[in-house]
C-alpha cells in the first residue's frame, strides 16, 4: 500500500502525537498507533468515524477519533508533532485547511499532505465534470501548491513524490474492511462507478498526485 510506504519512511521518534486529516475507517490511524504514536484521527462523515472505532477495538490499539471538519480543527494550538492528509484537501476550501494545519502543529512540527494534482492542461469542460462527480474544489498543479503552502506560512516545502499518473496510487488487500454487500447490488452505486471509470479514461493522462512535506514554522504567531 503505498500510504504505509509512505509512512514507513517518516523518521519520527515514537510516542509523537500525530494527527490524522480524513482518517476513513481508521486504516492508517490504527497503523500508526500500533507504531508506538499517539494517534487523533478525525473525519465529518460519522458512519466512517464508527466503523474506525470497531477497527480499533478489533486491532486492539488506542487512537482518538473526533468528528471534525479540517477548517475549523477543535484542537488547540502548537498541539501535534505531525499532520497526515492524505486525499482531503483538494475538497476544502484550501487555505482554511491549510491555515488550520499550521496552526495545531508544533513550531517546526511536520505535515505530510498527498494530493491530487493536475500534469496536463486542464479545460473548464474537464474541470466542471471532475468537480461535479468527485466534489473537487480546487485542480491545480504540484507548483502552485508549494506556492499555496507558502502562502499560508509553512516553511521547507518540498514536493517527495510526484507522479504524472494516477495509477501509482497504490492500494491492496485489507482484512479488516468493512464490506457492504448491498453495495454490489445498488443500481445508483454502480452507476457511479461507471461514470468513475469513464472520467479516468478520458482526464486520467492529466491528472497525477504529489506528497508535499513542509514544516510549521520555528516562530511562534499568534492568530488574530
Amino acid at each position: 500500500m503505498a500510504t504505509l510506504k509512505l509512512l514507513e519512511s517518516l523518521s519520527l521518534p515514537v510516542d509523537s502525537h500525530i494527527l490524522e486529516i480524513g482518517c476513513g475507517t481508521g486504516r492508517t490511524a490504527c497503523y500508526l498507533a500500533k507504531r508506538g504514536y499517539q494517534v487523533t484521527a478525525i473525519d465529518l462523515n460519522r458512519q466512517m468515524l464508527d466503523k474506525a472505532v470497531r477497527r480499533a477495538r478489533r486491532e486492539r490499539v488506542d487512537v482518538r477519533f473526533v468528528q471534525a471538519d479540517v477548517a475549523s480543527l477543535p484542537f488547540p494550538e502548537n498541539h501535534f508533532d505531525m499532520v497526515f492528509v492524505e486525499s482531503v484537501t483538494i475538497f476544502t476550501p484550501w487555505r482554511s485547511a491549510l491555515t488550520e494545519y499550521r496552526r495545531v502543529l508544533k513550531p517546526a512540527g511536520l505535515l505530510v499532505d498527498r494530493e491530487m494534482v493536475l500534469s496536463g492542461q486542464k479545460t473548464e469542460l474537464m474541470c466542471r465534470r471532475l468537480k461535479q462527480f468527485y466534489g473537487i474544489r480546487t485542480l491545480v498543479t504540484a507548483t502552485a501548491w508549494r506556492k499555496r503552502l507558502k502562502q499560508c506560512g509553512f516553511t521547507k516545502v518540498e514536493v517527495k513524490e510526484h507522479s504524472r499518473s494516477m495509477g501509482k496510487w497504490g492500494v491492496d488487500h485489507d482484512p479488516h474492511r468493512e464490506i457492504d454487500m448491498n453495495w454490489f447490488e445498488d443500481e445508483r452505486m454502480q452507476r457511479m462507478s461507471q461514470t468513475n471509470d469513464r472520467l479516468l479514461a478520458k482526464y486520467g493522462k492529466k491528472l497525477g498526485y504529489a506528497v508535499f512535506e513542509a514544516r510549521a514554522p520555528l516562530e511562534v504567531k499568534k492568530e488574530k
